[in-house]
């Protein structure tokens, strides 16, 4: 899925799907914010915050006033229709000395190969890399066939505890140095697949 496509003409866009996402997560909240403290939140500069707020005002999801920046009704629903779900699963949980953010996508296991194209969109996005999971059969499985559950119960137990995890469902595990990288890489994989 792209929110953003990339331009015919001129410069590449210097931000992905990923801080689309973050930026309307950032305005949720329904409190009325400035572009500067948007683009801080979501760890891009003012420029490319200008291109993203203005896209998004262009699909009615966001509304531009005086006092701030806020979310519309249109902005909210497409939140909470997209088959992601976001958890920071704490330092070095499945790397050690990394900060680790999962992400959740509901019936998507069948888009995943064997997890590398996931892990090359996490490092595109600034992050160390990503391990990819499926639930097949009720397991967590790395594909293409190692049973986490049975490996790595702990983990297993952790993603259980902070998702709704369902046949089908595929997960993203970002790891990074900083919680913000480690989330732009789960989230850039996470859009690659949709």
């Amino acid at each position: 899925m792209k929110l953003v496509d990339l331009p015919r003409y001129g410069p590449v866009h210097r931000f992905g799907n990923h801080h689309v996402y973050r930026t309307l997560m950032a305005l949720s909240d329904q409190k009325r914010k400035g572009r500067k403290h948007i683009a801080d939140v979501v760890g891009i500069g003012e420029g490319s915050m200008r291109t993203i707020i203005e896209y998004l005002r262009g699909l009615d999801m966001i509304d531009i006033r005086q006092t701030g920046v806020k979310i519309t009704r249109h902005g909210n629903d497409f939140l909470s229709n997209l088959p992601i779900k976001m958890a920071n699963i704490g330092h070095g949980s499945i790397a050690l000395g990394q900060e680790c953010v999962a992400v959740q996508m509901s019936n998507n296991s069948d888009n995943i190969k064997l997890g590398v194209e996931q892990r090359d969109s996490a490092i595109m996005a600034g992050a160390d890399g990503a391990t990819t999971l499926v639930v097949r059969g009720g397991k967590m499985i790395v594909p293409p066939d190692y049973e986490l559950d049975e490996h790595d119960p702990a983990i297993t137990a952790l993603l259980r505890s902070v998702f709704n995890i369902r046949n089908g469902d595929a997960i993203i595990i970002g790891t990074a140095p900083t919680v913000a990288m480690a989330e732009d890489g789960a989230l850039a994989a996470a859009f690659d697949l949709l």
